[in-house]
Parts: structure tokens; sequence; C-alpha cells
């Protein structure tokens, strides 16, 4: 009987390659353009270790580095709810930061990055940079310092040349291609398959958690097909009844080079 192997996309292979800190640093400034010089992880002995017993929120990576803070999230099964998502791990990234009595400017800069492998808005793009603004003035910024960006791994495709166009490639089909990054993520993949104490645990928390987050990832047969048939059926519904509005709301762009641009930094081609 073959054993599991665990691909870049199951939540626990994808804490575990990102605890690589050479390899957080490429994904951060690919992806959002900030060259990075030094990564606290704040949840590396749940990656390591993960443990059926977590409760709240678990974050895949949440790290630090000066005043700004990282929570980057696989996100392998379509989620209709993604907006309302990003809106608990930002209470829950403002809750941990802001200290009891402190003021509002020391909260620190925060980005929400979920890498999905399902388009979560229908409109093909491979990067949907979602801010808060003031509707009846579009130009006006009300400075939260607070970024959510979803990457869609599907339109890869539509990427010109580059390291975000491979990663989301690595992401989407588990094409290597030419980056060094994906090479190196790959590497990581393989490696931490040989680990199999670590990944029997993660198969077992993934059986634990089934139908949470990732249904394509290896897990053992087991009954649960009709809990699985509701749990879509339901998911479904509400995906038609909101998708409207989430269109209607949700502002996405394409980048012409391959990352997003913040003001003062450099994207990564």
């Amino acid at each position: 009987m073959s054993r599991p192997r665990l691909a870049f996309t199951n939540r626990w292979m994808f804490g575990r390659v990102m605890l690589d800190e050479p390899v957080c640093r490429q994904f951060i400034r690919c992806v959002l353009g900030i060259d990075v010089d030094r990564i606290d992880y704040l949840n590396a002995e749940q990656v390591l270790e993960p443990a059926v017993e977590s409760r709240g929120v678990r974050m895949d990576v949440y790290a630090r580095e000066g005043n700004r803070v990282y929570d980057i999230e696989m996100q392998c099964a379509p989620e209709p709810l993604l907006g309302r998502r990003f809106r608990y791990y930002q209470a829950t990234l403002d809750m941990t930061t802001l200290a009891p009595g402190k003021d509002y400017d020391e909260l620190c800069e925060s980005f929400i990055v979920f890498l999905c492998t399902h388009d979560p808005f229908d409109l093909n793009l491979p990067v949907y940079t979602l801010e808060r603004r003031c509707s009846e003035v579009p130009d006006l910024s009300i400075d939260c310092n607070s970024h959510w960006i979803a990457l869609n791994a599907q339109a890869w495709d539509t990427l010109p040349d580059g390291v975000l166009r491979d990663l989301l490639h690595y992401t989407q089909n588990g094409s290597i291609g030419a980056s060094s990054l994906v090479q190196r993520i790959d590497e990581i993949v393989a490696k931490a398959n040989n680990d199999r104490k670590w990944v029997d645990k993660s198969v077992l928390l993934r059986e634990h958690h089934r139908g949470e987050r990732c249904p394509s990832c290896p897990h053992p047969g087991t009954p649960g097909s009709k809990k699985g048939t509701g749990g879509g059926t339901g998911r479904g519904s509400r995906a038609g009844t909101r998708r409207g509005a989430r269109r209607g709301s949700c502002r996405g762009r394409k980048r012409g080079g391959g990352s997003l641009q913040f003001p003062g930094r450099t994207p990564f081609g």
C-alpha cells in the first residue's frame, strides 16, 4: 500500500515550506514587492507539531518583520465567504498585535494573503487587491494600514513570465518551471514527505478537519460522503446567492509585472 504524499497545497505542508526563511522572504518579495531582512515566526510550533486540540484561528503562516505582520494562507477549497474570512483574520491579527491600553497608531501594518487554487471571485484575475475605501470619494485613503490580497492560481497563464507566474503555476498543477523559488519549494516538499512521522500526523489531522479547506489533499478512505455532500451543497447555494454582490464590491487588478506594488516598494519579477 502506497504511503500518502502531501502536496504544496496541503495546509501543513505549506506552513512547513514557509518556515524556510529564505523561501518566505522571496515569497513576500514576489507577491508584495517588499524586501524583508529577517522574519520572526509566531506560529512555528503549531506547524512543526500540529495538534488536533488546537483552537481559534489556525494561521498557516503568521510572521512578523519590524512593524509589519504577515498572515499567509493556502486556500484549496472554493470559499464563498472569503471576504468574511479576511475580516475575521484581520480582527485576530489586530487583537494579537495591539496590547491593552496602547494607542491605535501602534497597530502594525498588516498583510493577509490567500493563495487560492480556485478563482475566489470568478473574474479570471491572477491577483485581487482588496482595500477599504470611501464609496463617495474613491481617492480618499482611510489609512488603516491593512492590506488584503487574494491570489488566483487558476489564472497563472494570464501573467507574463516571472516568479509570480511560476509560483501560481506550481500551486495549480505542480509544474516546477525555471524559478529558483519554486525549485526550492519543491525540494522542501520532497524532503518533508520523507519525514513519515510528520506526514502521518498531518494526514490524521487532515482527516480530523475533513472538508475544512483542502478536499484534494490525501487522506485515508473513511465514511463521510453524506456529510461531505451536504456541506458541498450548502456551500454551493451560498456561493450562488452571494456571488453577484461580491463581484460588485470586489476590486481586483491584474499586475503587468507579476507582483503587487505598494508606495515606495519594488516588485520582484
